[in-house]
């Protein structure tokens, strides 16, 4: 009879362990647009795209990067874990068709942003630009564009151009180095 319940104890036991595994690795994407990878770093190829709030499950972390299948437990491969979170996030901050100018200084790197009223189009170095939420390299990726899209900047510094994207009245910051200026 002890050997019975020492057998019926132990399967509880793992059956509450599992159980708390599978919730503790539930996570969900904050950024968007966010690059899921053949393995954990920016050398890798991109495998696919994860919008905010998607639901993935973490396998493990190392470095900065973790390694996921999304919740479906479908298409494993690596994302880095600036952009996950054990909390949904709330609603994407909303884009506007009315813009203002930034006024915030940036780091010692960056200067102040002037209004601007011209357009360019994306001339990538590689295949695609990323335009970002904020003007920084580590800040999330809003929205990728390929070669010869044609976008209006509404303000810029030494560095970074605020553009929008007339035909989604998506707003953003691009690598002013990206971008080849047209005139009209």
């Amino acid at each position: 009879m002890n050997k019975k319940l020492s057998v019926l104890l132990l399967a509880a036991v793992l059956m509450i362990s599992l159980c708390a595994a599978a919730s503790a690795s539930l996570y969900y994407v904050t950024g968007n647009n966010v690059r899921v990878r053949t393995g954990p770093g920016t050398d890798f190829d991109i495998l696919s795209h994860l919008s905010r709030g998607t639901k993935i499950d973490v396998l493990s972390t190392s470095h900065g990067w973790a390694r996921i299948t999304l919740w479906t437990g479908s298409d494993e491969g690596y994302i880095s874990t600036k952009f996950i979170s054990r909390s949904k996030p709330t609603s994407n901050p909303t884009s506007s068709a009315v813009v203002s100018v930034p006024t915030v200084t940036e780091t010692a790197n960056y200067k102040t942003f002037s209004p601007a009223n011209y357009y360019v189009i994306v001339n990538p170095t590689n295949n695609y630009v990323n335009m970002r939420w904020e003007a920084n390299k580590t800040s999330p990726v809003k929205k990728i564009y390929y070669y010869g899209t044609q976008l209006r900047v509404l303000s810029e510094n030494a560095y970074w151009c605020q553009v929008m994207d007339e035909t989604t009245n998506d707003v953003g910051f691009i690598l002013k180095s990206l971008l080849l200026k047209i005139g009209y």
